[in-house]
């Protein structure tokens, strides 16, 4: 086998490897579908785009088999050939469904140098016993003209954390296990009764000053810029760029 490879390994139905091994060490991106939450935080974060001027999601290496063009039963999936390791999705999923392995130790290389500073997070335990974790402040308003209730309890199932509840004709919010993600709003297109929308203000407490990559990860969440400019390019990704060259220095500094 020639080096480096990269190769996708179904463990078993639920967990999948992503694997990228070097002459040095091995990096595994490890996904469980069933803690998936279907938040859609990861497809923004992903700095694998062709182009994040006009269209910022445009292509990742991550996201729902739809998104991606592939065939799978599985509620997310990832282009191996495409996908970079450097564990931006592991850091925001809300659902504690991916993790990044370096040589089978669980490592967060972009807050370990710097890049993403470390935030504060709510952590709940779902009905069916699995985590998941609030990461940004912020709210959100649902208006309903529906006046079906199999319609309203079809919708309200549409949340993968149980925020969402029917009662009488309204749709109620339970704002400790809403996570502020994107899936209700992603749903709700498919309403015409119903609207959502959802403010994310903030990413809780962050301890750390922002830099290119950081502010890259809030435009796509929050929909805002942090202190830092330019990431913006026509002509070049240059947060991948960034992430490239960060992800270099900490692979140069481990050979020993």
């Amino acid at each position: 086998m020639s080096l480096p490879s990269k190769k996708t390994i179904e463990i078993d139905e639920n967990i999948t490897h992503y694997v990228h091994k070097m002459l040095n060490h091995e990096m595994v991106l490890k996904y469980e579908d069933s803690k998936c939450v279907q938040c859609s935080f990861c497809h923004r974060v992903c700095p694998v785009t062709i182009s994040i001027y006009d269209e910022i999601y445009k292509k990742t290496a991550i996201g729902t088999p739809d998104e991606m063009k592939i065939d799978s039963e599985k509620k997310i999936v990832i282009d191996v050939d495409k996908c970079i390791h450097c564990g931006l999705c592991s850091i925001i999923c809300p659902g504690f469904a991916l993790e990044l392995l370096i040589n089978g130790e669980n490592k967060l290389l972009l807050i370990e140098n710097g890049s993403i500073p470390e935030f504060k997070e709510e952590i709940h335990v779902l009905k069916n016993g699995n985590k998941v974790r609030k990461i940004v402040d912020g709210s959100i308003t649902i208006e309903s003209n529906e006046k079906d209730d199999s319609i309203i309890q079809k919708f309200s199932n549409e949340c993968a954390t149980g925020a969402l509840s029917k009662k009488d004709k309204n749709i109620e919010i339970d704002k400790k296990l809403c996570i502020l993600c994107f899936k209700c709003s992603e749903a709700s297109k498919n309403y015409e009764k119903i609207n959502v929308k959802v403010f994310r203000d903030r990413f809780m407490n962050v301890n750390g000053e922002p830099g290119s990559v950081w502010n890259a990860v809030m435009l796509r969440v929050l929909g805002k810029e942090g202190k830092i400019k330019g990431i913006i390019s026509k002509n070049q990704n240059k947060l991948i760029d960034s992430m490239m060259s960060l992800l270099s220095k900490e692979k140069e500094t481990g050979k020993d």
